[in-house]
């Protein structure tokens, strides 16, 4: 009897025994699939991984020698911009920088940028179309006219000529700063000024009028009250003092004679740069009766005071030398005859018969050069 219950014990065992197997077997088996899987997936993220950090941060702009300056106008689409990236040879794949746009949430600035050598990547790219612009550096001076400025002004700018040009006369604009087309220029200051490549023709003059109340700053305010003269006055004359000498220490002087005959009740200014402005001829280097009588607000021979506005932007020394005109009794002066390797200048006289003495010399240094306009 006990033979066989040990028999049966034994077979119960070995029963047992094969499904605890089977069983490590499946699970064994479960675990290396899920391990493969586990093993895939990662391989897959890597892959998937190392493209968007290829797509983002690898070399995906096209190799230059130099840095490169690129000008996106105002309201330029992303496309647009892609399109100027690309026609620039600044990217290799349209496609690739718009999906990194739409990863960084980038959707395009106008302005100017330098793209530098350095920058590879399209989220460097991005990075720095996304960031500060370039400034530029506008310098004018020396502009008979509005429009000639306005020219050289949309050179720097994204603002064309026309636009600038309706903006710096204005009605309203003008209004507001007390000027009228014919003093209009009086607001620009000759001067380098730094702005950014997509400032906008009204943006232009506003910044111009802000740096025109730092010029006329309270001490320049008050020397042009002491001479009973406005802002406006003293830029117009300054102006006639450019177009008479371009020798700086001379123009205190200068400045001075037309400041006599100004205080002096029905004494006319009679400067021959007005009437060259009046005639519109500017290559005239003589003076000729016939020009002295043309008919216009601007002939100062034939009208008492300044005329209605500047005949072309006044540099600041003579704004200056307006401002600081030299007190003396000097109320005549002519061209001297121009010595090699020095500045033109001028011979200043007291009374009539000084003058005409030297304006007989100066005549006949003309005479002899054929020079009779």
């Amino acid at each position: 009897m006990s033979e066989q219950l040990s028999e049966n014990s034994e077979f119960e065992t070995e029963n047992q025994i094969e499904p605890i197997s089977e069983k490590r077997t499946k699970k064994s088996l479960l675990i290396k699939i899920a391990l493969i899987a586990l093993g895939f997936i990662s391989l897959l993220g890597v892959i998937i991984g190392y493209y968007f950090y290829s797509l983002i941060y690898g070399n995906q702009l096209s190799s230059r020698n130099q840095d490169l300056i690129i000008q996106i106008k105002s309201g330029s689409t992303l496309e647009q911009i892609t399109d100027i990236l690309s026609q620039n040879a600044v990217i290799k794949d349209k496609a690739k920088f718009l999906r990194v746009c739409s990863i960084m949430k980038f959707k395009g600035k106008s302005g100017q940028y330098r793209i530098p050598v350095k920058i590879m990547s399209n989220h460097g790219l991005i990075s720095i179309l996304r960031g500060r612009q370039i400034p530029v550096k506008l310098t004018f001076n020396n502009f008979r006219l509005l429009p000639q400025l306005a020219a050289h002004v949309s050179q720097y700018i994204e603002a064309d000529s026309l636009s600038l040009l309706a903006a710096m006369t204005a009605s309203d604009f003008l209004d507001a700063n007390g000027l009228k087309p014919e003093t209009a220029m009086t607001l620009f200051i000759p001067n380098s000024y730094e702005m950014y490549w997509d400032t906008d023709a009204v943006s232009f003059v506003k910044k111009m009028q802000a740096e025109y109340k730092k010029f006329w700053n309270e001490k320049r305010m008050e020397k042009a009250k002491k001479l009973n003269l406005s802002p406006t006055e003293i830029y117009t004359l300054a102006s006639i003092v450019d177009a008479e000498t371009t020798h700086v220490p001379e123009k205190p002087r200068v400045a001075g004679v037309y400041l006599n005959r100004l205080k002096t009740k029905g004494w006319k200014l009679e400067a021959d740069p007005t009437v060259v402005f009046a005639g519109g001829d500017f290559s005239v280097r003589r003076v000729t009766n016939d020009l002295l009588k043309i008919n216009s607000p601007y002939n100062t021979y034939q009208n008492v005071g300044l005329p209605p506005g500047p005949i072309r932007m006044a540099s600041v020394s003579a704004i200056d030398a307006v401002l600081d005109a030299e007190e003396h009794d000097y109320w005549f002066f002519c061209a001297k005859v121009p010595k090699d390797g020095e500045p033109a200048q001028h011979a200043f006289a007291r009374n009539g018969a000084e003058h005409a003495a030297n304006a007989r010399v100066y005549r006949q240094w003309l005479n002899s050069r054929k020079i009779y306009k």
